[in-house]
Order: structure tokens, then C-alpha cells, then sequence
């Protein structure tokens, strides 16, 4: 199976094309890419088809610069819980670690290594996809993002010690040797940024660690439901959920391209049901958020998507055999 990868940022990009009157026929042209998947609050695409996204958005604009364009001022909140996590994170270091950690909830096809952040300031990152697959667009709009977030996070113009990019480029070198501020390597062995150990402690502004230890449970959460060995649609199904647990099973089965029929037929060739995996979702996190944090039952009843504390309650009781107010003071430390 092909790898898929969060469709957030060719959303960004296609929307952004949109707006320069660039029909979604010329944008697919006859690459077979299927937009509709970008549909949703959380869309998932191939891996391959993410990258030819971008790369065919060179060729309709004429701009050998889109991936890079594209990254500066982008709305990185649309990221999801990996970005809200790393935005409340404390440092731009725990930041990167946060981002290392939690990327195989957004995508399988993606691998970030900060084990050598720590002592070489080295953030660096590969894709699990054939040679074959041209990436230079998205694999620059990942390097530029992730400067561009940390400079408006800290209000800072952090200026890496060294890029380094697989990919080879030619020409319109020098706009991004200045928007970097410093030596931009091609045809590396890996795609690495190589930052400063202060600029690593800098302080985000956006720091909150109320909502940081909370999103860390979240993600860790999200992280444990990912297990390989689950079958790829319940999977499928999990990411949607956990992007928002009260969406209905036919916005998931459009989101997911087929049929709310053919949904449930391959969740119950799977062993589950719909209503199995979100009820499994919500009792996860129902859990961790009762025990974990002092939220009020009506907050945990809107994030897990109910419609007011008393459903929840009912629900919960289902589950566990107690209240929530019941569970709570039973496992509070």
C-alpha cells in the first residue's frame, strides 16, 4: 500500500491556486491526482500524489519556487494536534522533538530524526517512498516551513547554521540562500537544517504548559491507536476521528473516497464497526482527559464531541460501569 501523508498543506495549496484562477482541471491535468481527497477537516493523500501536487503547481504557475513560496505565512494551526502540540511546547527544541515524535499520526511517509538535535543542533528528514517519486516542491516546503514557524514563534529571525537538501537545484539559488541566511546545500545525503543550541532554547511566545501537557497526552494517545498492525482502514478511520469525534460515518466514508456502504463492509471484514471505533476512541480519551487534567465534563463532552455534558455522562457510565465524576476521584493522583 502506498504511503499517505496529511493533505492539510496540498488543501493550502490548491486552495491557494484556486484564487489565481486556476481551474481544477489544470491543476490535475492528466496526473490522475484525485482533489476530492483533500476534502475535509483532516485529509489524507499518497504520498506520491501529494508530491506530483506540487510539482504540477510549478508547471501551472511557472513559479521554480512554489514549495518555498508557499511555506512562508502559511497557517501552520490547520496542522492539527501536532502542530497546536508543538506550538504550546515550551522551547523551539522540545518543539522538534515534539515534531519527530508525534509526525506518524499525520503520515506514514515521512520520517523526522531530531536524535542528533540535542548535541549537533540537527533536525533531519526523509521520505519512505520510491526514488522515483519527485518531491522537490514538498521537500522544500517542509525546510521552509519549519524555519519560517520557529522565527514567528519566537519573534526571532533564527538564521540556521546550515540546509542541506537531497535534491538538486540550479537556478533561483540566491532567494533561498537569503531567506535562510546561511550556506543551502544540494544533492546531500539527507535533508537536515542544522540550528544553534540558543536558538534551540528560545522561548515560543505561543508557550501555554497547561495546554501543552494536555495535548501530550492527546498525542500520545493518538499515537498508541496507530499501531501498524492494525488494518489500514481502521486506521483510516481513527485519523478522521481523532481529528473530530463527532463526525458522521458518511463525511468520513467521502473524505476516505467510497460509499458509506462499502465503509461499513470493509470495517466489519476488519472486526469492528463504525460506531465501535469512535466509541473506542472516545473511551481512550475520556480516560486519559478525566485523569490527566481538571477539565470541566462539559469541555470534555464538546472535544470528544458530544452535544452537552449529560450524553457524555451516559455514555461513559456504558463503559466504565461509573460517572465521570465517579472515575474521577477514584484515579486522580
Amino acid at each position: 500500500m502506498a504511503p499517505r501523508h496529511t493533505g492539510i498543506w496540498a488543501q493550502t495549496l490548491v486552495e491557494a491556486l484556486r484564487k489565481r484562477g486556476i481551474s481544477d482541471q489544470t491543476i490535475v491535468g492528466n496526473a490522475g491526482i484525485n482533489l476530492r481527497a483533500l476534502e475535509g477537516d483532516e485529509p489524507k493523500i499518497r504520498f506520491d500524489d501529494l508530491a506530483l501536487l506540487f510539482e504540477r503547481a510549478e508547471e501551472v504557475t511557472g513559479d521554480d519556487l512554489i514549495g518555498f513560496n508557499h511555506a512562508q505565512g502559511s497557517d501552520y494551526r490547520r496542522g492539527g494536534l501536532i502542530a497546536y502540540t508543538g506550538i504550546s511546547s515550551p522551547t523551539v527544541r522540545t518543539l522538534l522533538h515534539n515534531l519527530a515524535r508525534y509526525q506518524r499520526i499525520s503520515s506514514d511517509a515521512i520520517e523526522i530524526s531530531t536524535n542528533n538535535l540535542d548535541e549537533e543542533g540537527l533536525i533531519e528528514w526523509h521520505f519512505q517512498v520510491q526514488r522515483g517519486v519527485t518531491r522537490r516542491q514538498y521537500v522544500e516546503f517542509g525546510g521552509t516551513g519549519i524555519v519560517d514557524i520557529i522565527r514567528r514563534l519566537t519573534n526571532r529571525r533564527v538564521t540556521p547554521l546550515k540546509v542541506e537538501f537531497r535534491h538538486f537545484r540550479k537556478a533561483n539559488l540566491k532567494p533561498i540562500a537569503q531567506f535562510f541566511g546561511c550556506t543551502v546545500e544540494y544533492g546531500s545525503d539527507e535533508n537536515r537544517i542544522k540550528l544553534k543550541q540558543t536558538d534551540l532554547d528560545l522561548p515560543l511566545r505561543s508557550a501555554d504548559g497547561q495546554l501543552y501537557n494536555l495535548l501530550r497526552k492527546f498525542s500520545e494517545e493518538a499515537l498508541k491507536k496507530l499501531s501498524r498492525d492494525k488494518p489500514s482502514i481502521v486506521v483510516d478511520v481513527e485519523e478522521r476521528v481523532a481529528a473530530n469525534p463527532g463526525k458522521s460515518q458518511e463525511d468520513v466514508a467521502k473524505e476516505l473516497g467510497m460509499s458509506t456502504r462499502t465503509l461499513s463492509r470493509r470495517l466489519t471484514e476488519a472486526g469492528t464497526t463504525y460506531f465501535g471505533v469512535v466509541e473506542a476512541y472516545r473511551e481512550a480519551m475520556a480516560k486519559s482527559m478525566l485523569t490527566g487534567t481538571d477539565m470541566q465534563f462539559t469541555e470534555v463532552a464538546y472535544v470528544l464531541g458530544y452535544a452537552d455534558a449529560s450524553t457524555f455522562s451516559t455514555a461513559f457510565k456504558r463503559w466504565v460501569g461509573k460517572t465521570p465524576s465517579q472515575y474521577r476521584d477514584q484515579n486522580s493522583e
